[in-house]
């Protein structure tokens, strides 16, 4: 037997200081009626598709791995957004993605701020150092102090989320090329939320070989399925391969997404309600007192509220419907985000909002 220890070994003082300093990110598990807090399609697909994905994976083999290189589902996606697929790496959500990025290139790490919190946490676990950009008041970007930042750093790799998560706008095009044009970093374009936006930096991908493009099946009806895609020149592919993990997409998510992708017609129509309600959603926040919300090329919408807006979101979470706050110091104090929800749902958010204020 082996003999016991008079003391208790506190492993935790052997975790790398980097991880320690972290803060988890939050994700409010708060059970709500109506869920408006994670930008996810509210629109669950037809009882005929969900028939076809059931037979499909109650026919699939779980005691075997998955193909390792996810051939068919790549296919699936290069067809709907017209990507190459010996071009593709896929991973388990973008967030795999973000995380394989940095562990190639490495640091400095350099992001917008305001911008989609994984960029840092993730080079931070990483032991990376991150340096940050601010947006201007209206939340655009200027292309020359980041150049220039970029260059004091010695950035490696730059985020751009375009369309920005938090914000909702999509950076200039020619904001966009200048950065490409003018840095010696890998410059990772995020269109997480292309579908919503319709525009795209694809094209640019052949002309700057320092472009990495990333997206997500996640903002179009899969999120619980965790599948991001990237794309970019092909010796970054091939780098970028050697260190991403093995069978990293599951077989019954491979299943699934390569059937529903077949019913291009029922996202489409989905996504097309969505952009709708996005444009009424904006208009009625823009017509109340006491709001400032700001356009959106997304499917959800910041705002900022003359009250205090975590009161607000309190008040709302108790009336049983859950918004992001992101009200903090800076250029985000007195935000809340709300995802573009059904319609049903977004007429009752905008209800309990007036409640709130008054109205």
């Amino acid at each position: 037997m082996l003999a016991k220890s008079s003391k208790t070994k506190n492993i935790t003082k052997l975790i790398k200081p980097s991880v320690r300093k972290l803060k988890a990110y939050h994700i409010d598990e708060t059970p709500v009626r109506i869920k408006l807090d994670a930008m996810e399609n509210p629109f669950p697909l037809p009882e005929e598709v969900r028939r076809e994905i059931s037979a499909d994976v109650g026919n699939t083999r779980i005691n075997l791995y998955p193909d390792p290189s996810a051939k068919e589902l790549k296919q699936a996606i290069a067809a709907m957004w017209g990507m190459d697929p010996d071009r593709m790496v896929l991973g388990n959500g973008s967030d795999e993605l973000i995380q394989t990025i940095i562990l190639a290139f490495g640091g400095p790490v350099l992001i917008p701020e305001p911008t989609f919190a994984m960029y840092e946490i993730t080079a931070r676990a990483l032991s990376q150092k991150v340096a940050a950009v601010p947006l201007d008041m209206n939340f655009d970007l200027d292309a020359d102090k980041l150049i220039r930042k970029a260059r004091q750093v010695k950035a490696r790799v730059i985020f751009l989320a375009c369309p920005n998560n938090p914000t909702g706008n999509r950076f200039s095009d020619d904001g966009v090329r200048k950065i490409l044009e003018k840095v010696n970093a890998a410059v990772v374009v995020d269109e997480a939320y292309y579908s919503f936006s319709g525009k795209s930096f694809l094209p640019f991908l052949d002309k700057h070989p320092n472009m990495i493009l990333l997206r997500t099946l996640s903002k179009i009806g899969f999120a619980g399925l965790r599948i991001g895609a990237l794309t970019a020149a092909p010796g970054v592919i091939e780098e970028l391969n050697k260190i991403r993990l093995p069978y990293n997409i599951n077989v019954l998510s491979q299943r699934a997404a390569v059937v529903a992708l077949r019913r291009q017609d029922v996202l489409n129509q989905q996504i097309s309600l969505l952009i709708s309600e996005r444009e009424r959603l904006y208009n009625a926040l823009s017509r109340m007192q006491g709001i400032t919300a700001y356009p959106s090329e997304t499917n959800f919408i910041l705002f900022r509220t003359k009250k205090d807006a975590t009161a607000i979101y309190t008040a709302l979470k108790q009336a049983g419907i859950l918004v992001k706050n992101l009200n903090r110091p800076g250029p985000l104090k007195n935000c809340l985000r709300v995802t573009v929800g059904t319609p049903e749902e977004n007429d009752e958010f905008i209800v309990e909002l007036n409640k709130v204020f008054g109205v």
